[in-house]
């Protein structure tokens, strides 16, 4: 295996002992990793996504790093925390952030051409 190469962007919740763990062989392996939180979206989650008939690009940056859509190498998706609302907002808008969260950022992991395994 190269070292380095594109990166894993591994989506999970801060907490995940597990993931922990598939993210320091990764670093042992010398693979670059992004780690993402859905529920981090929108507040400490930014992204700037297309879609084109060449593919899916973009960006999605966290506190720490920041990973180009279309060269994402593959996902390990595990247990992430779910979408949530800003707390200054009404329920029936807090529920329609939710989902478009949901959606937007969803669709955008969901349309990458990384390998499933």
């Amino acid at each position: 295996m190269a070292v380095g190469g594109p990166p894993v962007l591994v989506v999970t919740r801060l907490d995940d002992a597990t993931a922990d763990e598939v993210i320091t062989e990764l670093d042992q392996r010398r693979v670059p990793v992004v780690r993402l939180d859905p529920g981090d979206f929108p507040r400490e989650v930014t992204l700037s996504g297309t879609f084109a008939t060449i593919g899916t690009g973009g960006t999605i940056a966290t506190a720490s790093r920041s990973v180009d859509l279309g060269n994402v190498r593959s996902v390990y998706w595990r247990r992430p925390t779910p979408y949530a609302a800003d707390l200054a907002m009404d329920e029936q808008t807090g529920r329609w952030a939710v989902e478009e969260a949901r959606y937007g950022l969803g669709g955008i992991l969901a349309a990458l051409p990384a390998r499933t395994t």
